[in-house]
């Protein structure tokens, strides 16, 4: 599925986010702690790393008692110059958002632009409310007509 493409390479496009798939893929269930320390990041970027892998299904996790447990996702990338055109040539942001987030995050974003364009909140807070970055949230806005005032 080409928006899974575009999810995984996001996700291991960083190399730290690589390093974790593939310590995760070795160590079947770790906390995000023990990856922290295995691999000497932060846990704050290490909590961070781990969503963005989450949302992408690079990496899967299971609640045991009070502790999250986090394991290598089941997927496969196929990467060819044809898989990177289909990918990245037929996708919009809005495309890549609705993919991530399905039709409820689509009544989100529509919901939390509104405010945004009404001075209600910063674009910055509109971003972190939806869970996005400055850049793809100032993307999709501009994508929709959004920026035009």
């Amino acid at each position: 599925m080409v928006e899974n493409t575009v999810s995984i390479l996001r996700a291991i496009g960083n190399p730290n986010k690589a390093r974790i798939i593939a310590h995760l893929a070795k160590h079947k269930g770790e906390t995000a702690e023990n990856i922290g320390k295995h691999l000497g990041y932060p846990l704050p970027t290490v909590y961070k790393y781990l969503r963005e892998l989450e949302a992408a299904n690079a990496v899967e996790s299971e609640a045991k008692g009070n502790t999250r447990v986090y394991f290598a996702g089941d997927f496969r990338l196929e990467v060819s110059p044809q898989k990177l055109m289909e990918a990245f040539e037929e996708q919009t942001m809005m495309d890549l958002y609705k993919a991530r987030f399905g039709v409820e995050g689509l009544e989100k974003f529509n919901r939390v632009a509104a405010k945004a364009k009404a001075g209600k909140m910063t674009f910055r807070q509109a971003a972190a409310t939806l869970g996005i970055t400055y850049f793809e949230f100032v993307s999709l806005l501009d994508e929709v007509g959004g920026l035009n005032a």
